[in-house]
């Protein structure tokens, strides 16, 4: 009687550690992965910007939607399909513009839960001034400059915070890069490259302030944009 319980007791060590070693193996296989994954989806949102703007053409004005999915799929097959739900950050150094020196455009993945968590990063050098505008939708529904964008694909309030409208602009012979964010239900990209302009020919500094022919023709900007850089 005692050899059986301790064939059992030995039998369930057994199971148990060879249950830790397989669970062991499938979360570092996770992360290899989701990372492999995220890193896949920066380098290609990378090179499309690098394309836009360097494009080898001298049209004053490109422009491109970005939409970015609500989750990374992995596994799948025999086994059911995992998500992993996550926030792209969007960057610019160095954080205000040097006349003659390239910009870079960094994306990050990060995880939704633990937003310091990066776990893919991928970084381009153009000959262009970033201006990121940011879509606040709480506690108001506005646009207003910052030094970088975060999008959420599973965010709450009006429309979740998912695209950006990129649009490569020339103007007086400097080249400019506009990020706006914004969503891809509602036409919110559209509502918010209208407040762009109204940010372009309202808050740019006195000698700076104008009408982009990139951008629509703002017909009143009386809100809906913050001139404050935040």
């Amino acid at each position: 009687m005692m050899g059986f319980t301790l064939s059992k007791l030995n039998l369930l060590i057994l199971v148990t550690v060879l249950f830790s070693i397989v669970s062991f193996f499938l979360f570092a296989l996770t992360g290899i992965v989701v990372g492999n994954l995220a890193q896949l989806m920066v380098k290609d949102y990378s090179e499309s910007v690098f394309g836009l703007v360097g494009g080898g053409d001298d049209k004053l004005c490109h422009t491109t939607t970005v939409t970015i999915p609500e989750s990374l799929k992995y596994f799948g097959g025999m086994t059911p399909t995992q998500y992993f739900f996550y926030v792209m950050n969007i960057k610019r150094l160095p954080k205000e513009f040097e006349e003659g020196k390239l910009s870079t455009l960094i994306f990050q993945i990060a995880s939704r839960k633990e937003p310091d968590k990066i776990i893919a990063t991928s970084s381009i050098d153009i000959n262009a001034e970033i201006i990121f505008y940011d879509w606040e939708t709480k506690p108001e529904d506005r646009l207003v400059e910052k030094d970088s964008i975060t999008l959420d694909p599973m965010s709450i309030g009006i429309a979740p915070k998912n695209s950006m409208y990129l649009i490569k602009e020339v103007y007086n012979g400097k080249t400019y890069l506009h990020v706006i964010s914004c969503s891809s239900s509602s036409s919110q990209c559209l509502v918010n490259l209208d407040r762009a302009s109204c940010w372009l020919s309202t808050c740019e500094d006195a000698d700076e302030r104008r009408e982009s022919s990139c951008f629509p023709k703002p017909e009143e900007c009386v809100s809906k944009i913050n001139c404050g850089v935040e």
